[in-house]
C-alpha cells in the first residue's frame, strides 16, 4: 500500500507520465496490459485488507487522502470496492484533488479516476480540509463534504519540556544566538510556493528597522527538482547579508565564511523546541491546503508573518490577528511587526487572542464534537 512501492510508482508511470509524453492513442494499444496489472494488484491489496478487517472487527474505516490523489491507484479502487461491498462505514479525508494537479491532468485511466477518485458511495462520508475544496468537489461531483480543519493537540502543550526555560536557553545556545538576538523560525521545506525570499526580505528590512540581529532558521529540506529555487534562497540570503540557519547539511555547497551555516537542530531537539524558543515564525507561502504552521505559530503563542495564501481566508474569519501581507513586504506589515517586537504587552495582547482563538476552534475536542456527528449521521 506504499505509495513509493516500484509497482505502485511504475502504474502512476504509465497512467500519467507516459501519457503526458506521448500521444493518448499510442498509448491506449498498451492500456489493457495496464488494466489487467492495475486489476491484478487492486485484488491483492483487498484481499489484505478484507482479512485485517475481518481480524480486528473493524466497523468504521478512515481514509486520508488516498481517495483524492491517485498516487496509489489500485489501493483507491480496492478501499471504493470494500466499502462498497462490507456497507462499512468510513470517513475520507481530503486535502486536495487530482483535477487540480497538473501532473495527473493526462492520463490513459480518465474513467477510473472519475468513478474512483473519489467515489460516490452511500456509506462514504467525506471531509475536506478547506472550504475551497468543499465547493470544488461539490461542482465537480455533486458530492456533499463536511468541512473539518486541521487542528492542533493541545495535550502537547502540558509536557513540562516546553515549560522548561532551560531546554529554550540550550537550544538559543546550540544556535548561538546572544540573549538580545531575535530568532525567526521558517517550519518549511525549501520549495518554491513557501516564497522564503519573502521572508529573507521581512527579517532583512525588520532588523534595519529594530537595529537587532535577527537569526532566520529553516527547518525543513529541500527536493532535487526545487535545487535551483534553494540556491536562489542562499543567493539572496547572501546578497542580504540576512543570518541563515538550516537543519541540514548540503554537501555540494561551501557556506563557509558566509552569514549561513548548518546547525543540526534534530539530533538534540524537536520541532516543537523550536517552536518554543523562537521570536517570531514567517509563512509566506502562495498555496496550501491548509497551513499547520499557522496553528503552531498560535498554539505556541508566537506572532505570526504569514502572507494572505487563498484558503488562509477559512482561518482568518475566526478573528486571528497576523503581520499579513499581500505577496509584498510593505511598509505596513514592516510596522507591526515593529510593534510586535518592541511593545511586549501588545505582543502579549495578539498572541493570547491567537491562543484563545486556535484553542476554541482548533483542537481535538473540536474534531472529536465534528466525527461523532458525521459518524452518527443516518444515510
Amino acid at each position: 500500500m506504499d505509495f513509493n512501492h516500484p509497482e505502485i510508482i511504475e502504474i502512476k508511470e504509465q497512467a500519467f507520465t507516459r501519457a503526458a509524453e506521448n500521444n493518448i492513442k499510442e498509448i491506449n494499444s498498451k492500456n489493457f496490459k495496464l488494466r489487467e496489472f492495475l486489476e491484478k494488484t487492486k485484488d491483492l491489496i483487498k484481499t489484505k485488507i478484507n482479512s485485517e478487517i475481518k481480524r480486528l472487527d473493524v466497523r468504521y474505516i478512515s481514509i486520508e487522502n488516498a481517495l483524492s490523489l491517485p498516487l496509489n491507484i489500485p489501493l483507491g479502487i480496492a478501499l471504493a470496492e470494500i466499502i462498497s461491498e462490507n456497507k462499512i462505514k468510513a470517513i475520507t479525508r481530503h486535502h486536495d484533488f487530482y483535477w487540480e494537479r497538473k501532473e495527473f491532468l493526462k492520463s490513459c485511466i480518465e474513467d477510473i479516476l472519475i468513478k474512483y477518485f473519489p467515489p460516490v458511495l452511500n456509506n462514504l462520508n467525506h471531509v475536506v480540509i478547506n472550504s475551497i475544496a468543499q465547493k470544488s468537489l461539490f461542482l465537480r461531483k455533486k458530492i456533499q463534504a463536511v468541512y473539518i480543519p486541521n487542528i492542533f493537540d493541545f495535550k502537547l502543550l502540558n509536557n513540562p519540556r516546553y515549560q522548561s526555560l532551560k531546554i529554550k536557553k540550550d537550544l538559543r545556545d546550540f544556535l548561538d544566538i546572544k540573549e538580545n538576538d531575535f530568532l525567526f523560525l521558517q517550519p518549511t521545506r525549501i520549495i518554491r510556493r513557501k516564497n522564503i525570499e519573502r521572508s529573507i526580505d521581512f527579517v532583512n528590512k525588520l532588523s534595519l528597522i529594530l537595529e537587532k540581529i535577527i537569526y532566520l532558521l529553516i527547518t525543513g529540506l529541500t527536493e532535487k527538482h526545487e535545487f535551483k529555487y534553494f540556491k536562489e534562497v542562499i543567493d539572496h540570503a547572501k546578497k542580504t547579508g540576512v543570518n541563515l540557519i538550516l537543519c541540514n547539511d548540503y554537501k555540494n555547497i561551501n557556506f563557509k565564511n558566509s552569514n549561513i551555516k548548518i546547525k543540526k537542530v534534530f539530533k538534540l531537539f524537536n520541532i516543537y523546541d523550536v517552536y518554543n524558543a523562537c521570536d517570531m515564525v514567517t509563512f509566506p507561502s502562495d498555496l496550501e491546503g491548509f497551513g499547520n504552521p499557522v496553528l503552531e505559530a498560535s498554539a505556541f503563542k508566537k506572532p505570526l508573518f504569514v502572507n494572505n495564501y487563498t484558503v488562509l481566508k477559512d482561518i482568518l474569519d475566526k478573528g486571528f490577528d497576523f503581520i499579513l501581507i499581500n505577496k509584498i513586504v510593505d511598509e505596513k506589515c514592516l510596522k507591526k511587526a515593529a510593534r510586535v517586537m518592541l511593545n511586549s504587552k501588545y505582543r502579549e495582547k495578539v498572541t493570547d487572542k491567537n491562543f484563545k482563538i486556535v484553542k476554541k476552534y482548533f483542537s481535538s475536542d473540536y474534531l472529536i464534537m465534528a466525527l461523532e456527528e458525521i459518524l452518527q449521521k443516518k444515510r
